[in-house]
C-alpha cells in the first residue's frame, strides 16, 4: 500500500445525475466540462476526483489535468460531447443560451482507496477544495 501526505487539490464532480467518476475511471469520460474556467489553475496537476451529489464528497482517484479547451460553438461542442460522456439534452449539454464552454482532458487516471472528504478541509465553493493527508492507492 502506497501513500501520500501533501496538500493536494480536489476537484468536486456532481454525480447526481450519472456517475461520471466511475466513468473516468473507466476511461469513457476523457474530458470534465464546466461553464466557467475554473480548473485552469490545475493545468499540469495531479488532483484528485470527488463524487458529488449524493452526501458527503467520496474521493475516488487521481487525475491529471493535461489540456484546456476553451469551446465557443455548438458545433465544435458536438465534436467533443462523445468524449465528455455528456447526455444529449442533459443539463450539462450544450443550451442556447451558452457562450462557452471549458474542457479539462483527464489523463493517468489512478484509483484510490475511496474515502469521504473530511470536512475539515478548506474549500473554494462548489468546485474544489484543498487536502493534507495520507491518501492510499
Amino acid at each position: 500500500m502506497k501513500g501520500s501526505d501533501t496538500m493536494t487539490p480536489v476537484v468536486f464532480i456532481n454525480c447526481k445525475s450519472a456517475p461520471f467518476v466511475n466513468d473516468i475511471m473507466g476511461y469513457l469520460k476523457q474530458y470534465e466540462t464546466r461553464t466557467r474556467n475554473t480548473l485552469g489553475r490545475f493545468l499540469g496537476q495531479r488532483v484528485l476526483l470527488a463524487e458529488t451529489g449524493h452526501g458527503d464528497p467520496l474521493v475516488k482517484c487521481y487525475a491529471t489535468i493535461d489540456e484546456i479547451v476553451s469551446i465557443t460553438s455548438e458545433e465544435v461542442w458536438q465534436d467533443y460531447l462523445e468524449l465528455t460522456w455528456i447526455p444529449v439534452g442533459s443539463r450539462y449539454d450544450w443550451k442556447p443560451e451558452t457562450r462557452v464552454k471549458w474542457l479539462y482532458h483527464l489523463s493517468d487516471i489512478r484509483p484510490v482507496a475511496p474515502f469521504p472528504l473530511p470536512r475539515s478541509c478548506r474549500r473554494h465553493g462548489r468546485v474544489w477544495a484543498e487536502y493534507e493527508g495520507s491518501v492510499r492507492t
